[in-house]
């Protein structure tokens, strides 16, 4: 049977574009209230044409990290205060999930309070393919002591939690913080062994989903949570503020 592949192709320069504008104002470069150089001369510092510049610029604005004025230009936004939930992967992705101490916090907040229902909801909304998937994700990990391995394992595992919740707004909102999590489970999991600690809290998590115990599993979710980020603290955030 013939399959239809794509044919694969570099980012575009629109993407590229899009995420040179993003570094600059995460780093703080361009600061809230700055203006951006008209299109005409965007293009021509940056090598592209205008029509990807302003297809970016559009992209941009839709992200809250800039604010289109007409007859004024292009301002740069607050993304803290005005930034949509599509702002996150993109501050997420910047500096390959490295962190300052105030985000660190703002997504080890949002961890918890999101991490902690959904475990207590999973033990009652959970399916049978969710315990399905749990399961294999547990004995796959207890098989295997691969640093990489368990990090992709470890992120998959808290995922499926909140896919098991049943609440779908809580699967993307955690989905969202992909590249900073599993940048952060790396972090922990090379600054000592944990594995073993981590696949045995995993296990009594699933047993407490599995026998619909709420409280207990909330719990159990709180204490992984806490434990990792009193280590992550220290090993895994910028000096800024």
């Amino acid at each position: 049977m013939e399959m239809g592949f794509a044919k694969l192709k570099a980012e575009s320069l629109k993407e590229l574009f899009i995420k040179e504008i993003e570094a600059k104002i995460i780093s703080g470069q361009l600061k809230p209230g700055d203006r951006l150089p008209p299109e005409r001369e965007l293009a021509s510092l940056m090598g592209v044409s205008r029509s990807i510049v302003n297809s970016g610029i559009l992209e941009l604005a839709s992200k809250g990290f800039v604010r289109i004025i007409p007859r004024k230009g292009t301002i740069v936004q607050d993304y803290q205060i005005e930034g949509t939930p599509a702002i996150l992967a993109s501050i997420m992705n910047y500096n390959e999930g490295k962190l300052s101490p105030r985000l660190f916090n703002s997504m080890m907040d949002t961890r918890l309070l999101i991490e902690v229902e959904s475990a207590r909801l999973a033990a009652v909304n959970r399916t049978a393919e969710d315990l399905q998937v749990l399961e294999a994700l547990v004995n796959k990990a207890e098989k295997n002591r691969d640093i990489e391995t368990h990090v992709k394992y470890n992120y998959d595992f808290h995922h499926r939690i909140t896919i098991a919740s049943g609440n779908v707004v809580y699967a993307m909102i955690f989905k969202s913080f992909e590249p900073a999590c599993l940048n952060l489970i790396r972090i922990y999991f090379k600054s000592g062994d944990f594995i073993e600690k981590s696949v045995a809290a995993h296990k009594k998590l699933l047993q407490a989903i599995k026998e619909q115990q709420q409280d207990n599993a909330a719990r159990i979710m709180e204490e992984i949570l806490q434990e990792g980020r009193s280590k992550l603290v220290h090993l895994a955030v910028t000096g800024e503020a």
